[in-house]
């Protein structure tokens, strides 16, 4: 009998622990499973299609979408500080531009594209295009961002300000699930990309709701 109550005593005491170190496992497992370099979490580009340019919507993407930060590092293929990328001074930028966030209003997450040059001078249209394309998608991924607002200096190849998916919608194939959706020809606009097309710059276009992230 004595060894039992013993017995009892113990498993009262190390349950508790044996279930907290399981539940913290799976949960050091979930946060240490997002590969940052995988396409897999966002949105991506292929270009060059017979078809036309596709936006293909990655297949691991609902597993943060609910998370704006780890949407941003997905983007960015890193979860380090944006700034921690940044050119310092007039040095050309030795890498592709990432995302760095400011805040969330009324539905419009703004963010600033850190190593913007790079964006503006060395993607060339196509490649800045779909630059911006694919961070929108992937940003809206989030259930109560609407549209993107992009912040950095003008340059030739691109143009800051608010972008939805629509403006993208009218020219891009959208790829979901292995389907592809392609747009009307009658509805592509004549220019690959059309800075005077964005969404948002009316707030009454806009959810009337805020973020705390």
């Amino acid at each position: 009998m004595k060894k039992v109550y013993l017995l009892g005593i113990l498993l009262a005491v190390l349950l508790p622990g044996l279930i907290w170190l399981i539940v913290y496992k799976d949960l050091v497992i979930e946060e240490t499973e997002i590969d940052y370099q995988d396409q897999a979490y966002t949105w991506n580009a292929r270009i060059g299609e017979e078809a036309g340019d596709v936006l293909i919507r990655g297949e691991k993407i609902d597993l943060i979408k609910h998370d704006i930060q780890t949407l941003i590092a997905a983007f960015n293929r890193s979860d380090k500080d944006p700034e921690t990328f940044r050119s310092q001074g007039n040095r050309e930028p030795l890498g592709p531009p990432k995302l760095k966030f400011i805040d969330v209003q009324i539905g419009i997450i703004s963010v600033e594209v850190v190593n913007s040059r790079y964006l503006t001078q060395r993607m060339g249209t196509t490649g800045a295009d779909a630059f911006m394309a694919t961070a929108t998608f992937t940003l809206t991924e989030h259930e109560k961002i609407d549209a993107v607002n992009f912040v950095f200096e003008e340059g030739d190849h691109a143009v800051p300000g608010v972008y939805s998916r629509s403006i993208f919608k009218m020219y891009w194939n959208i790829q979901n699930d292995g389907k592809i959706n392609t747009p009307p020809r009658e509805q592509r606009p004549p220019d690959r990309l059309r800075s005077t097309m964005v969404a948002g710059r009316n707030p009454s276009s806009c959810y009337r709701y805020t973020l705390s992230v």
